[in-house]
């Protein structure tokens, strides 16, 4: 390793002791106390002890203060020279060249403090980890979090060279948009543009590219991805959701849902290769219809119970949350959340499809031939799937509705039911103009990642969470 051209990582310091050296040597640290010995610590992590030299403590020294000095490397205690022991060697800090005063207490209650205290090294109160005992260097919470935020990176780095080297083109859409989306069960951010005649213009942040991707695809383009941000309001915040995060949406022209599913299942196990997951995926991931799940699991037949009413007197009995104010909607995700979902989470991973047509949203719906009149008998299904990593749903894929008078009648129904929900007219004219056969789909890639690197909430990949940016339980998480 080249010392003069990172010389302000610790880690190298710690590296150097390899080398018995009397070379001065110039690094940078903030300072930290444990048992009255002195340490150091960086985004790349910790050396603890190190020894402050007389000549050098003319300045009083404060956790948190960082400092840049010069050092030298020497031998904590007499060994056999020919022999290494990791431990044998000392940081002994010979000048203070600058100090920055540490002012006050970290405050931010979301992300770890980067000074560490004691059970940062012995969590369990012992020294029994044997790599605690035979070194001073550590992985600190500043260098663990930058860690998880390099493999974040790469991973959209290598999704990228996916799809590219599939022959996708990537495009990049508005973040300021007429419409953030037109479904009931998700919230949009509004703002106002005010043109220089004073006039305002309401929009929205996008719930998803969806929109904007289908007027490109409406021009005649065949395949195109976007790794975009979106956008979801009203309690967004939980292990699995932010109100803000990564989308990776992406399109085949004349391509059906079965495909699609390929590109996720290809997607998901190069990324776990790539990162080195170590949950083995199946190579086959299987595939269970919504309909044959809640004939299986609750014994409802889902065609039977198209009325509400009917739906209810067969579902009430089967779950406490369900009430009589309860709609289609909610009868059927709660019965799925509570029924449903317990099983998908005994599967490694899964892919669920053909929802009910009331789920819909933009998704073709589905046909079957009718033999004897020589045509096509609509199902109260639609060709969409969704893909569950460890009991997780990852994504929401559609063989796309193209028929726009089909998707103004749904568009009509949803803002029936929620009035303040905005239209985007151009997209109306785009579907209208035509979009060409195709398919897609919608995946959570900061989810995936978390998943496969076995993070516990996606905001651990994110350099600055959402609630990191407000005091402490001031914004309310689920």
């Amino acid at each position: 390793m080249n010392f003069k051209k990172n010389p302000l990582l610790l880690q190298n310091l710690f590296e150097l002791r390899r080398v018995h050296s009397v070379t001065q040597r110039q690094s940078m640290g903030r300072v930290f106390f444990l048992d009255d010995k002195m340490g150091l610590c960086d985004a790349t992590g910790t050396i603890w002890p190190v020894n402050l030299h007389k000549e050098a403590a003319i300045e009083e020294i404060n956790s948190g203060d960082i400092i840049l000095f010069s050092c030298n490397i020497k031998r904590n205690s007499p060994q056999n020279l020919n022999e290494y022991v990791d431990n044998c060697y000392l940081i002994e800090i010979t000048r203070i060249i600058k100090k920055t005063t540490c002012l006050a207490p970290w405050q931010n209650a979301f992300i770890s403090s980067p000074i560490p205290n004691s059970s940062f090294l012995f969590p369990d109160n012992s020294i029994s980890n044997e790599r605690q005992k035979n070194t001073h260097f550590y992985s600190s919470p500043a260098s663990q979090r930058m860690k998880v935020i390099q493999q974040r990176n790469r991973c959209l780095e290598r999704t990228k060279a996916f799809f590219v080297n599939r022959g996708f083109i990537q495009v990049e859409t508005p973040t300021l948009v007429p419409s953030g989306g037109v479904e009931v069960y998700l919230n949009t951010f509004t703002t106002d543009y005010i043109d220089h005649r004073g006039k305002s213009w309401q929009l929205e942040l996008p719930t998803s590219p969806e929109f904007a991707l289908k007027k490109i695809m409406a021009e005649g383009t065949s395949k195109i991805f976007q790794l975009s941000r979106a956008y979801r309001n009203q309690g967004e915040i939980s292990l699995q959701h932010e109100p803000e995060f990564i989308m990776l949406e992406w399109y085949r022209a004349g391509a059906s849902l079965q495909q699609i599913m390929h590109d996720t299942q290809t997607l998901v196990q190069t990324l776990a290769n790539f990162i080195g997951s170590t949950t083995e995926l199946p190579k086959q991931w299987p595939q269970f219809r919504v309909d044959e799940l809640f004939k299986k699991l609750i014994n409802i037949n889902l065609a039977e119970v198209q009325d509400r009413d009917i739906f209810y007197a067969k579902a009430k009995d089967l779950s406490f949350s369900i009430v009589e104010s309860d709609d289609w909607d909610a009868l059927f995700y709660k019965l799925f959340m509570e029924k449903v979902e317990p099983y998908l989470k005994e599967q490694v991973v899964c892919f669920v499809t053909h929802y009910p047509i009331q789920m819909g949203a933009l998704a073709a719906q589905e046909v079957e031939p009718d033999k004897v009149q020589n045509s096509l008998i609509k199902k109260p299904y639609v060709e969409r799937c969704e893909a569950f990593l460890f009991g997780v749903e990852i994504c929401n894929a559609y063989l796309e509705l193209i028929d726009a008078h089909n998707l103004l009648v749904r568009f009509q129904n949803t803002t029936e039911k929620r009035p303040s929900l905005k239209r985007d007219s151009i997209f109306e004219n785009a579907m209208q103009f035509g979009l060409p056969p195709c398919a897609g789909n919608a995946l959570g890639i900061d989810r995936v990642i978390a998943l496969l690197l076995g993070q516990i909430e996606i905001a651990s990949l994110y350099p600055i969470p959402f609630l990191s940016q407000f005091p402490a339980e001031t914004v309310a998480k689920e």
